[in-house]
């Protein structure tokens, strides 16, 4: 079974209306029906949500829609890259910094090195992603 057809299952079950799971989980209407229709789905945190206000294991929801449990792989992979991508850019800006205030020789060409060893990783790291 598909998450779509679950969820509304599971809602009609619960005798709950889209509006007042919609109202519970602070999304709209909308939002609730396009999700029982398959033509979005929720992120991790709804699902547990959702799984808690229909009285399932968050097993019970997902199990069976590889396509949803795919989407939520990866959006977390999305987040995990987004947050190296961060470190990444931070790094940068602290070598950048660095090498404006250097004053010897020797470290501008280490900081020069790093910054494009940096970059080269974040090049990958974008390459990666997409």
């Amino acid at each position: 079974m598909i998450i779509g057809e679950r969820l509304k299952q599971c809602r009609q079950q619960q005798q709950l209306s889209q509006e007042m799971v919609a109202a519970e989980l602070k999304v709209s209407r909308q939002t609730i029906s396009n999700w029982e229709n398959s033509r979005s789905y929720p992120d991790i945190e709804r699902c547990i949500r959702l799984a808690d206000l229909y009285e399932l294991s968050l097993d019970e929801l997902l199990r069976g829609d590889q396509k949803m449990v795919k989407n939520l792989i990866n959006t977390t992979n999305l987040v995990k890259t987004g947050r190296l991508l961060a470190l990444g850019l931070f790094l940068n800006l602290v070598l950048v910094v660095g090498l404006v205030f250097t004053v010897q020789y020797w470290w501008a060409l280490v900081l020069v090195a790093l910054l494009l060893l940096n970059i080269c990783w974040l090049f990958v790291l974008m390459i990666w992603v997409i």
